[in-house]
């Protein structure tokens, strides 16, 4: 099967996770909200190239779309360790929660999952009570959506640099940067944001 770009690998795990969670597909509306489209032709070209590809097949109908490779989105489980702000700085609980499914290919190794709470984020799509699925790693590239863990605090931000200097920054113009200088709060990041749970998976 042909590669996939990261938009319609983005729209595909959309179109699975609907499918695990509820049963059935969203409809193009949905799609475009998922994806902050604002036309409904942007949302079909994505699902005429995945039909193209082969990783789909679609009939008449808002919602008439199956997926052609059904057994790449069986389930894996991740855990939930707690919740991180998009706002002000909260601690992070370090124990699972409990453990809920995801799309197979979401469940690499070490990935956990941390609850959103707050709106410091809501410009990119990120809003209370979301789930953030995490990759854990030490470094973060320019402006990658991260988890730090400041003193003993967690964030989840963007993550900037500029020569020896760096901030986390929101995506709400309400909420301040947060700068890292050198001999300040010690900062850990815990990893980046690699996908976004709406709604918990069942």
């Amino acid at each position: 099967m042909e590669k996939l770009t990261e938009r319609q690998r983005e729209a595909l795990e959309f179109v699975a996770r609907m499918i695990e969670e509820r049963g059935y597909p969203p409809s193009v509306r949905e799609l475009c909200e998922e994806m902050g489209i604002s036309s409904t032709r942007g949302a079909l070209r994505h699902l005429e190239a995945l039909e193209r590809k082969g990783y789909i097949s679609r009939a008449s109908g808002a919602r008439a779309l199956r997926l052609e490779e059904r057994e790449r989105y069986s389930k894996a489980y991740l855990p939930i360790l707690g919740e991180v702000p998009a706002g002000p700085l909260r601690y992070v609980f370090e124990e699972a929660e409990e453990w809920i499914s995801v799309p197979a290919n979401w469940g690499k190794e070490g990935r956990f999952i941390l609850r959103v709470r707050g709106d410091s984020m809501i410009g990119d799509h990120i809003q209370e009570g979301d789930l953030v699925v995490v990759d854990p790693q030490l470094s973060g590239n320019q402006g990658e959506i991260v988890v730090a863990l400041v003193g003993e605090e967690a964030t989840v931000k963007r993550l900037y640099r500029k020569g020896n200097e760096a901030e986390l920054r929101a995506s709400n113009p309400a909420y301040p940067p947060i700068p890292l200088k050198e001999g300040g709060e010690e900062v850990r990041l815990l990893g980046r944001v690699v996908a976004l749970l709406r709604e918990k998976v069942i």
